[in-house]
């Protein structure tokens, strides 16, 4: 019970690290963090050979994004304004009282443990929302990202395929090497 509850704050807070912070290589790191949580989750339930799989196709595709991220002109707005930080996060915490609400009724339809299926939920809806709300790429990249990880924590509880795992693995890996080719390139780069 111990273990389950201190999974769901840190996913939460390793997302509220992710929408609060300005500088790209803590929302990075947070990203990172998400994954070490999923890999928790669904090393529970998997062996682990497959759920290390899952982790480190996520970190590879980290490793991808941060080279982007550092190749690129284009560095993440870091002067946000407070009201759009605050108005995010009044948004993904009334996401997760909404899941708190409903994931009752929706473990009834799905038959996995209810910490899975509240992180799950969780990140899908919060990632959602962090995509959602801003035209910046990296953003959208780390927002579908999100999501993608609290879809793979369910869909990891229903299904134990290796081929499904390994499918997985390449849309992350495929995901983070086409935000690298649409993110705007370095001018002082192509001056020299």
């Amino acid at each position: 019970m111990f273990l389950n509850n201190l999974l769901i704050f840190s996913a939460l807070a390793a997302f509220g690290l992710m929408l609060i912070v300005s500088d790209w290589r803590m929302r990075i790191a947070g990203l990172a963090s998400l994954y070490f949580v999923g890999f928790i989750v669904i090393l529970q339930i998997w062996p682990v050979a497959l759920a290390s799989v899952k982790l480190i196709s996520g970190w590879m595709g980290i490793a991808l994004l941060s080279t982007s991220m550092l190749n690129s002109m284009h560095q993440v707005n870091d002067h946000r304004f407070t009201s759009e930080m605050i108005f995010r996060f009044l948004m993904t915490v009334l996401i997760w009282i909404v899941v708190a609400a409903i994931a009752p009724s929706i473990n009834e339809w799905l038959p996995i443990p209810y910490t899975n299926l509240y992180i799950g939920v969780s990140l899908m809806g919060s990632g959602l929302i962090f995509m959602s709300l801003t035209e910046d790429l990296f953003e959208i990249i780390l927002g579908l990202l999100t999501i993608l990880t609290g879809f793979d924590i369910i869909y990891s509880s229903l299904e134990g395929s290796a081929l499904v795992t390994g499918i997985y693995a390449f849309i992350i890996i495929l995901i983070c090497l086409l935000s690298g080719y649409f993110s705007p390139p370095d001018l002082d780069k192509e001056e020299e």
